[in-house]
């Protein structure tokens, strides 16, 4: 059974590190885990609403399809994000592009799974 693609363009949230000079000198005063939560306070709710929404979708793809889908999610604020949003037209988040060729952007299940389907996953059997 082939492996499918699928690329996820959508902006993530990580927590933000600095360069590895400034990362010593917090982790020495001890407030390296502070200013990280701090970054990571500062992302809106709906930025936080719309990753865990994206995390159940992948989540779900990943029980139904198994090892037929191989998923890497791309942020669009990256070098390749930027070129990979550029190179596919991605007007907005998230984008899943299936085999480097279909395009489905939005959140409803059912089209990604007919393009799934079309790029070659085999229909998931019913539990």
């Amino acid at each position: 059974m082939p492996t499918v693609n699928v690329e996820v363009i959508a902006p993530l949230i990580s927590g933000a590190t600095h360069c590895q000079h400034c990362e010593n000198f917090l982790d020495d005063v001890g407030i390296s885990q502070r200013v990280q939560e701090e970054e990571l306070k500062s992302y809106p709710e709906e930025m936080w609403q719309d990753y865990a929404r994206l995390s159940q979708m992948v989540r779900d793809l990943t029980a139904r399809y198994g090892n037929q889908l191989r998923i890497t999610l791309i942020d669009p604020h990256t070098p390749m994000g930027l070129w990979k949003s550029v190179r596919h037209w991605v007007r907005s988040y998230p984008t899943f592009i299936v085999n480097g060729q279909a395009k489905y952007a939005g959140w409803d299940l059912g089209s990604l799974d007919c393009l799934l389907r079309a790029g070659g996953a085999a229909v998931p059997a019913a539990s």
